[in-house]
């Protein structure tokens, strides 16, 4: 886990340092790509597990909760940080 914390970090460190460089700007368009391959690798990956697949229907409703769940936390943060750091200063 500290060396993903560290390589993060140091991805931190090298794009402020190079924010004025024009192919930086074009890694986002590079990174969901490297996304989308890598959800079509892990549902490849589900697929061919036998095991899984017959565990699925006994897991499924859990893991559709816990996915719910993480999902409304992500936005209920997002908007708490939204407006704790873009509100509008009382003129």
């Amino acid at each position: 886990m500290f060396y993903v914390l560290l390589t993060m970090f140091a991805g931190v460190l090298v794009g402020w340092l190079l924010k004025g460089w024009k192919p930086v700007g074009l890694s986002g368009k590079a990174v969901s790509a490297v996304i989308w391959v890598m959800m079509f690798l892990l549902g490849a990956e589900i697929g061919m597990n036998r095991e899984l697949l017959r565990s699925l229907s006994s897991i499924g409703l859990q893991a559709l909760l816990f996915a719910a769940a993480g999902i409304c936390g992500s936005v209920i943060a997002s908007v708490l940080l939204y407006r704790l750091l873009f509100r509008k200063k009382a003129e």
